[in-house]
């Protein structure tokens, strides 16, 4: 019923990406380019409206857990926030309001809480009472994490992908398997419509805060579900390593804001993704790189945990981890170049390949 399920929601967000283009353009939900966005014309901000409506109807169809609603509930309140921001551009003090808000709604509302963080200094770490507040902190770090990488076609939707990929495999045969895998569907479908391939230009569309901020949460969820109570499937350090990207992306972004004295919360062009760009290399290039890096971490993640490494191993090396992707967004020439020169490399190697072809008689 799963596989079934995952088809239907495929098939239903790719018939509301197209169905809502109109509506979008009637209504002025497009991104007009100008300032920090630097597409080429309008575009339609539909990707969340259309994943949540895939995502609602075909999670309908298969075992879900007692608290799904509830869970589906927030998704639905950041989906309708970031539909209004897409379209109205709110403050950051209202969206981080709404994003607390269902945050709370998952922690008290579903019972969907980090209680035990696993033995990240070598012990037992359990909350206690600052389960709650922790729950909400990570759940609201995880949305903007999500909503900030979003600066290239793909990007968001294809790290996405990849976190809901891991968490299947480590999470295969659990309650919220089914759920993962059709979450991971609807993205797929998404992607479809958002990534550079050419033959989708004249149906490109974003996912806009609506569709980040979703997904964010919903990532959240699954993760907290997967590695909290005695059905824990992986350590919470371990699912650190499928969503590095976005958690290290964010707090670059923050710690580079207030080193600078400015507020965290002031949006610019200066996320890895954007500084490789400006440093040399084509749009393509720069989210191959990046989606390159969130497959490493996420298979380096997946394989500790079938290893069963000390989380203690693993917090210290994710950690440095995020220092070198901290200076590489300060310094990203030096990645540039070696990125270059591999390409260069292969380049050589083809052009001799097919010389040689040319040559057999």
């Amino acid at each position: 019923m799963t596989l079934i399920s995952a088809f239907l929601a495929f098939v239903i967000t790719i018939a509301f990406m197209f169905s809502l283009r109109p509506v979008a353009v009637a209504v002025g939900l497009v991104d007009v380019p100008g300032g920090r966005k630097r597409h080429d014309g309008p575009v339609p901000v539909i990707g969340g409206i259309a994943m949540v409506i895939g995502l609602g109807t075909a999670a309908s169809l298969v075992d879900q857990p007692e608290y799904w609603n509830t869970v589906l509930m927030a998704i639905l309140l950041m989906v309708a926030i970031g539909t209004i921001d897409d379209r109205f551009d709110l403050p950051a003090q209202t969206r981080l309001i709404a994003q607390c808000c269902a945050a709370l709604l998952v922690t008290f509302g579903a019972g969907v809480a980090v209680q035990h963080l696993g033995q990240p200094f070598f012990f037992d770490l359990p909350l206690g009472p600052l389960a709650p507040p922790f729950t909400v902190l990570f759940i609201v770090t995880l949305i903007n994490g999500f909503n900030v990488i979003d600066g290239l076609d793909g990007l968001a939707g294809g790290l996405a992908f990849l976190a809901l990929v891991a968490l299947a495999i480590v999470g295969f045969g659990s309650e919220v398997f089914p759920l993962i895998v059709i979450l991971a569907t609807v993205v797929a479908a998404f992607l479809t419509f958002n990534l550079p391939l050419g033959f989708n230009r004249s149906v490109r569309a974003f996912m806009g805060d609506a569709g980040a901020t979703a997904l964010g949460l919903a990532i959240a969820c699954f993760g907290i579900a997967l590695s909290q109570g005695e059905a824990a499937r992986i350590s919470p350090v371990t699912g650190l390593w499928l969503i590095a990207i976005p958690v290290f992306d964010l707090f670059s972004a923050i710690m580079r804001r207030v080193a600078e004295g400015r507020s965290p919360f002031d949006p610019d062009h200066e996320h890895l993704h954007h500084t490789l760009v400006v440093a040399g290399l084509s749009r393509p290039t720069a989210l191959v790189v990046m989606l390159s890096i969130g497959v490493i971490l996420a298979a380096a993640g997946v394989v500790a945990h079938f290893l069963g490494l000390p989380d203690g191993v693993l917090l210290i090396t994710w950690v440095a981890c995020g220092i070198l992707y901290y200076q590489a967004m300060r310094k990203p020439h030096a990645l540039v170049r070696a990125i270059l020169a591999m390409q260069a490399r292969v380049a050589r190697s083809l052009q001799t390949n097919a010389s040689d072809v040319k040559e057999v008689p």
